[in-house]
């Protein structure tokens, strides 16, 4: 009987040493699995443009003329949507920074909004819910000089060409000012788990559709 209890004993044991490792993993990997998962689809993509269909024409091979992204059926009002990194979030209209931050990208409410021009800014968490998640500016370091990033408001889609990204002490407020042209300021905390600085990514309007 004594031996069969250490035989139960020891199986249980194992098997709670089996679920630790596993969470432990699964901490580990979370934090980090958004930008694996891009990484892979950039070799994916990287090793799709080296080697081309051969069965395919020459007009089927090359890239398209339009440079800004279709805008997708059916989205609902206010969102903001960036392709490259997998982003699709409501634009939240909200006084309290938690509250809106927690529903997805919170348009500050003293910047201006995209129908009216100025300085659009909208910020979001880099890290909140469990990844992969649409609502998070994660990979918003990933976003380049060239870049495109769209906004549906109000039955209309703006598209951006991002033309600066950079890194700034928390305390830095020039990001919030208005601007003579229609921009779209993104930012973000920056490293991930910090509050020390922002990545700030600016684009400039580049087209307007009904």
């Amino acid at each position: 009987m004594l031996k069969d209890n250490n035989k139960i004993l020891k199986a249980l044991v194992f098997i709670l040493e089996l679920l630790a490792i596993g969470l432990a993993a699964y901490l580990i990997i979370m934090p980090v699995w958004p930008a694996l998962k891009y990484k892979y689809f950039q070799l994916n993509q990287a090793g799709a443009a080296e080697a081309p269909d051969p069965k395919k024409t020459a007009s089927q091979t090359e890239p398209p003329t339009n440079p800004l992204p279709a805008a997708e059926e059916n989205i609902s009002l206010n969102r903001l949507l960036i392709a490259k990194i997998g982003v699709n979030a409501p634009i939240v209209e909200a006084k309290n920074s938690e509250i809106g931050l927690s529903r997805g990208a919170w348009r500050i409410p003293e910047s201006s909004t995209p129908d009216h021009g100025g300085n659009t800014v909208i910020t979001g968490h880099r890290f909140k819910y469990l990844p992969p998640n649409n609502l998070t500016f994660y990979l918003l370091d990933k976003l380049i000089t060239g870049d495109l990033v769209s906004l549906s408001w109000k039955n209309k889609i703006y598209n951006y060409r991002i033309k600066e990204t950079k890194i700034v002490p928390a305390s830095e407020v020039s990001i919030l000012e208005p601007t003579a042209q229609p921009t779209l300021t993104l930012y973000t905390c920056d490293p991930i788990f910090s509050k020390k600085n922002r990545l700030v990514v600016i684009g400039e309007l580049m087209e307007e559709k009904p």
